[in-house]
C-alpha cells in the first residue's frame, strides 16, 4: 500500500521507498568516454631512461643514426656469446684482452617508436682486413643518419640488407641526454674494468 505526505503546498508526495529509480546514464555513450583536453595535456609526459640496450636493429623497425662524431664512438667491445651479452672494455685491459676483444664503432640510433639504443658495427681488425658483413653495417648505419632504414641478414649474399622508407617520415626525437649518459646507461652493469669481471672469469673457466 501506497503511504503518501503533504507537501508545503497540500500535493502528495510519495515516500522515497516506493519512488522510481531514476534512469542510469548509457555506460557507452561516446561523450561520457571522451577525453577532455586537461586529460591529454597532464598525460604528455616525458619518458625517464633508466637503461639503454646495445643491439643491432630489429629487421622489423626502421631506425635512425644519430648524426655527428660527439654522437659515436670507436672502441673495444668484448661479447659474451654464451649469455649474448656485450660489454665495454676499459683501455687500461685493451693489450691483455687483444685476442678477446674487437673494435667497434657505437652509433646511437632510435626507432620510429622512440626507442633508442646503442648499434655496435664491428670495424676492420688489425690486419685491416673487414668482410661484408661489417661493411654492409657500416653503410646501412651512415645512411642512418639521413633516412630512416630497415636492416636484415641476407645470409645467401652474407650482408646486410637496407631498406629505405616508402614514404617520408617525421625526423625523430631524440631524449634530452648527453652522450656520456647514454654510454653510462648502456654499461653501467657491463663495464669490464678488471681482469677479476665475472665475464673474464668464466671464459677462462674460474666459475
Amino acid at each position: 500500500m501506497k503511504t503518501e505526505t503533504l507537501l508545503s503546498n497540500g500535493q502528495p508526495e510519495v515516500e522515497a521507498a516506493n519512488r522510481l529509480p531514476a534512469e542510469q546514464p548509457n555506460l557507452f555513450d561516446p561523450e561520457r568516454l571522451r577525453l577532455s583536453q586537461d586529460f591529454v595535456t597532464s598525460a604528455d609526459v616525458k619518458k625517464v631512461l633508466t637503461a639503454i640496450p646495445c643491439r643491432k636493429p630489429d629487421r622489423h623497425q626502421f631506425v635512425r643514426v644519430r648524426p655527428g662524431e660527439s654522437w659515436r664512438v670507436k672502441t673495444a667491445l668484448f661479447e659474451d656469446k654464451a649469455n649474448r651479452e656485450i660489454y665495454l672494455v676499459d683501455p687500461r685491459l685493451w693489450s691483455e684482452l687483444a685476442q678477446e676483444i674487437y673494435s667497434a664503432c657505437l652509433f646511437y640510433s632510435i626507432t620510429r617508436q622512440g626507442d633508442v639504443a646503442l648499434w655496435p658495427v664491428k670495424l676492420p681488425g688489425r690486419d685491416g682486413k673487414s668482410n661484408s658483413w661489417n661493411d654492409s653495417a657500416l653503410a646501412a648505419a651512415k645512411l642512418a643518419e639521413t633516412q630512416w632504414v630497415r636492416v636484415a641478414s641476407n645470409m645467401t649474399a652474407k650482408m646486410y640488407d637496407v631498406f629505405g622508407a616508402a614514404s617520408e617520415l617525421a625526423e625523430p626525437t631524440w631524449p634530452d641526454l648527453p652522450f656520456p649518459e647514454v654510454l653510462r646507461l648502456a654499461f653501467k652493469d657491463r663495464f669490464i674494468r678488471e681482469l677479476s669481471h665475472p665475464a673474464l672469469k668464466a671464459l677462462r673457466g674460474e666459475v
